[in-house]
């Protein structure tokens, strides 16, 4: 009893949806009799498919990102549930975390232990120093060269540091990795233009992957970038708003 939007056809059934083992069986006109079922009666509501958050942040609880770091780890793990609970309850059945999310929060949520969708993390996405997931000021003082770190991101440079940490991620459970290839507008230092990694670097961190049989997804705002992505095997292009008809062209090939 329930009006169903089935994702293929455009119009609305009036009928029941068969679910067996978590899958989904049959959509049918009409209602449906089986043995030993459990019947719900959806009295006439909407019903669709679970929609798809391809790029998810569910420890971004503030742009203020140093904020970020310094929230005690267990209060943002809260935010984290109650950001996961939301999105289930507007009707996302998964999403794909780009950058923060790790394997205890994947495992609360297979767990039953927090209630929100199916998630594919990608762990600590990998910046460049001064990249755009390196969010000290310029006029930070860094009593030691090593390099940065923070609850979203991990830093790398060069193609043996990119290899380890690729390697790490994976290590932790990550699904897929990403890698920042141009700058942003949340980090302090790097211009939104700027190409970030060298090719080597790129093809290093989608050699690693491949490995785990995943792929890398970039954060990515320019054409030539985003050309280097479509040409080192990076899979999937986040946030690409400068893509020209040419590289879209590439893309589509």
């Amino acid at each position: 009893n329930c009006l169903i939007f089935d994702g293929v056809n455009e119009e609305l059934i009036e009928g029941s949806v068969v679910v067996e083992q978590n899958r989904i069986r049959e959509v049918t006109d009409g209602s449906v009799k089986i043995n030993n079922a459990e019947s719900l009666d959806c009295k006439g509501d909407f019903l669709m498919p679970g929609l798809i958050d391809a790029h998810f942040h569910a420890l971004l609880v503030s742009y203020n990102i140093p904020k970020l770091d310094s929230m005690p780890p267990y209060l943002l793990a809260q935010h984290a549930g109650h950001i996961l609970n939301g999105a289930l309850h507007r009707g996302f059945t998964t999403v794909r975390d780009a950058g923060g999310a790790e394997i205890g929060l994947a495992m609360a949520l297979q767990q039953g232990l927090i209630e929100g969708p199916r998630m594919f993390f990608s762990g600590k996405p990998i910046s460049q120093t001064g990249g755009h997931g390196d969010m000290r000021p310029a006029d930070q003082h860094s009593p030691c060269s090593c390099g940065f770190g923070s609850v979203l991101t991990v830093v790398a440079d060069g193609v043996d540091e990119m290899r380890k940490t690729v390697r790490e991620e994976l290590r932790k459970g990550a699904n897929q990795i990403k890698l920042f290839v141009s700058g942003g507008v949340v980090s302090p230092t790097d211009p939104i233009w700027m190409a970030q990694f060298s090719n080597e670097e790129i093809l290093v961190a989608v050699e690693e992957a491949a490995t785990r049989r995943t792929y890398v997804m970039a954060h990515c705002h320019t054409d030539d970038r985003a050309r280097a992505c479509v040409e080192l095997g990076i899979r999937t292009i986040e946030h690409g708003t400068e893509i020209h008809a040419d590289t879209a062209k590439i893309i589509a090939n």
